[in-house]
């Protein structure tokens, strides 16, 4: 069982708090049942996790993103806060907080939201050209994948969709989160509150 280190930055602890994925409680405004998802990450299926966190967005964004079985970057404003924050957190914790949207956001923000450094940052790309690595054969599925490469969900319908996420409010505090969703200077979030 995979168990996830959160640093909240006390100088005093010498051994970093944990947060098992099996207390991410489950929170949904949609009704939607997350434990699929928290299984595969629990067994380290990174790969049926990305799908299964991609059929998860399809559903949230309604109706007719499932009909076409895709999601438009427009229909993310209307996915609920709590929903993307309760998978954002399995991927985090299944990862040690190496995985997820907030994930990939922060390390969006430290490449001072340059796609393309970004995308270099989380391996989306490769060679000299930066050519887009094919899906889903050479990404890596794995704990050894860089910070930020999963979920891949988002990459596959353009950067529209996935500035949509990553903008989304359910990460406005994103790049002070810890794991288990305080932020890193001790203070609870607002959204926790």
């Amino acid at each position: 069982m995979f168990e996830a280190s959160v640093n909240r930055g006390s100088k005093s602890s010498s051994k970093p708090a944990t947060t098992n994925i099996d207390d991410v409680p489950l929170e949904s405004e949609a009704n939607i049942d997350y434990e699929p998802l928290r299984e595969a990450l629990r067994a380290g299926e990174f790969q049926k996790a990305d799908d299964e966190t991609r059929a998860l967005l399809i559903k949230l964004a309604g109706p007719e993103a499932v009909k076409r079985n895709w999601v438009y970057f427009s229909e993310v404003q209307f996915i609920s806060a709590k929903d993307l924050r309760t998978i954002d957190a399995l991927w985090r914790a299944a990862s040690n907080g190496k995985f997820g949207f907030s994930v990939q956001k922060e390390v969006l923000l430290q490449n001072s939201s340059l796609w393309t450094r970004f995308f270099k940052a989380i391996d989306w790309v490769q060679g000299e050209n930066s050519n887009y690595r094919k899906w889903p054969m050479e990404f890596n599925y794995s704990l050894d994948a860089v910070k930020g490469h999963l979920p891949l969900t988002n990459c596959l319908r353009g950067t529209q969709l996935f500035k949509a996420i990553l903008d989304h409010p359910a990460f406005a505090d994103s790049k002070k989160m810890s794991i288990d969703g305080s932020s890193t200077n001790g203070s609870t979030p607002s959204w926790l509150k």
